[in-house]
């Protein structure tokens, strides 16, 4: 099993119990050993002393299981806005969401697909997203490189909010 896989067995293992869940891991490789992220969430949101207790927890577990063999840095922190969709229940629970999917191959002529999710088909095993047509698009989930919420920051923010203080300044 790759450190990856070993990562996201033992911190799957950890939140059994818990309301915590694991949205993603990154094992980045350089020439002083591995940095481990580890993107963590749960329906009450986040705080950063949720991040600091979960890596104290899974540093312990990833030391006794012996799976990261040298040195490593990890860090825990939330998925962000953009979330990333791995699972499953990621597709039905997010559903609604504007989303970005990259495809390894093309799909209706694109490798890039940004539109509302429909859900998932788990019949078919295929993502549903809407089109600029308004149609719906189904992208196989083994076709899927990356997929992602797509989030603007100020969605819902009053155009006036959105004006920098030096702007204002200037007016008076």
């Amino acid at each position: 099993m790759d450190p990856r896989e070993q990562i996201l067995a033992a911190a799957e293992d950890l939140f059994e119990a818990s309301d915590f869940e694991v949205v993603d891991v990154e094992c980045i490789g350089t020439a002083r050993g591995f940095t481990v992220r580890v993107y963590i969430d749960r329906e009450k949101g986040l705080s950063l002393e949720d991040c600091a207790r979960v890596s104290r927890a899974l540093g312990d577990q990833l030391e006794a299981d012996n799976a990261m063999p040298g040195k490593y840095i990890l860090e825990v922190s939330s998925p962000g806005m953009n979330r990333p969709l791995r699972k499953d229940s990621d597709f039905e629970k997010f559903a609604g969401e504007k989303v970005q999917i990259l495809t390894f191959e093309k799909i209706g002529g694109r490798l890039k697909h940004i539109g509302e999710l429909k859900g998932i088909n788990l019949e078919t095993n295929h993502v549903l997203v809407s089109d600029d047509d308004g149609g719906t698009i189904e992208i196989p989930r083994g076709s899927i490189k990356k997929a992602n919420l797509k989030r603007n920051p100020w969605d819902g923010v009053k155009p006036e909010a959105r004006k920098s203080k030096s702007r204002r300044r200037k007016k008076r």
